[in-house]
């Protein structure tokens, strides 16, 4: 797995490959399944003996929420420990399902 041996930290190259790994494969489910929203970014929080990814993206279509999610999901959970939350917005009279996602490797 991704975890470093005797606590060297994830070198910024692997940081930045995980973060546009994540983004390509959220950005392609997203487009293959027809949603508007794009993930620019994965925010990176480097702790003391950790580094944690974290990450949002929204779904509009909600009867395409199950697939998407599963997919996402599915990749993500490549990455172990992965705590997903999802929560349904309306806002403005738009509806939306936003799901946050983080790791720590």
């Amino acid at each position: 797995m991704l975890k470093m041996e005797d606590d060297i930290m994830i070198s910024s190259e692997e940081k930045a490959k995980i973060k546009e790994e994540i983004v390509d494969k959220v950005n392609s489910c997203l487009e293959k399944n027809g949603e508007s929203f794009r993930m620019d970014k994965v925010t990176v929080l480097n702790k003391n003996e950790s580094v944690k990814f974290m990450g949002t993206y929204r779904v509009y279509d909600r009867r395409k929420y199950d697939s998407v999610s599963r997919e996402i999901t599915s990749f993500l959970n490549k990455y172990e420990d992965v705590e997903i939350k999802s929560k349904k917005i309306r806002d403005s009279g738009m509806k939306f399902t936003s799901v946050s996602f983080n790791f720590e490797l």
